[in-house]
């Protein structure tokens, strides 16, 4: 067998499909090791054993193994000795064949909006906030509107930025660039700073320093 496919196709098409919760998940992989990857078509489990390897109470594990025969990923019949399970893999159920996601348009993605993107604009600022290079967090900065609501700004990745909480309250709806020399004439940046920040101020209007997203 092609297990490499095949574990592919349970996580791409099976989980999803079947809405498998972390006990499922679990015991589906439990089960099938014991069963499918050993040469065998079926097996006889103890209850004991699945609660006692999943680290669960038996009404959960019980609970567990019926969810997955009532969706159809395993056959089950219960014995004196255990439960008698036959797992099927996905080529063996009719599942939907996967449709891939459309790419995401980064010129229509809301950069703003529950934080959503946090992550990628900080590796984008490196970690530092946009205007006074200050370092900050996931937990401590904000999301700052380079031209502001009022003046029209929008929430695409050329206008928003990750800053720290001072700048973000400083700043408020006045002028990025104004700010930033602010900033300059109270020798919170150095004069190569300043620069640096006046150039990516003006490569992100531009486009030119787009968030990298993986998703």
């Amino acid at each position: 067998m092609d297990w490499q496919t095949i574990f592919k196709e349970i996580e791409d098409k099976l989980m999803p499909h079947f809405r498998c919760d972390v006990w499922e998940r679990g015991l589906y992989y439990y089960l099938l090791r014991h069963t499918r990857i050993a040469g065998l078509d079926a097996t006889t489990i103890p209850l004991s054993a699945i609660s006692g390897t999943l680290g669960c109470s038996e009404s959960q594990a019980r609970k567990s193994i019926r969810s997955l025969a009532e969706k159809g990923c395993i056959e089950l019949e219960q014995t004196r000795k255990g439960h008698y399970v036959k797992v099927f893999l996905p080529n063996e159920l009719s599942l939907p064949s996967v449709q891939e996601q459309p790419a995401l348009n980064i010129e229509e993605i809301d950069f703003f909006k529950n934080r959503e993107y946090l992550d990628v604009l900080l590796k984008r600022e490196q970690n530092q906030c946009f205007y006074c290079l200050r370092e900050i967090k996931e937990d401590s900065c904000e999301l700052d509107h380079v031209v502001s609501q009022l003046n029209v700004g929008d929430n695409g990745y050329r206008n928003i930025v990750a800053s720290c909480h001072q700048c973000n309250t400083k700043k408020q709806g006045g002028s990025a660039e104004d700010f930033i020399r602010q900033l300059s004439r109270k020798n919170l940046l150095s004069e190569k700073e300043f620069e640096g920040r006046i150039q990516a101020l003006e490569a992100l209007k531009a486009g030119q320093i787009k968030p990298e997203i993986n998703r």
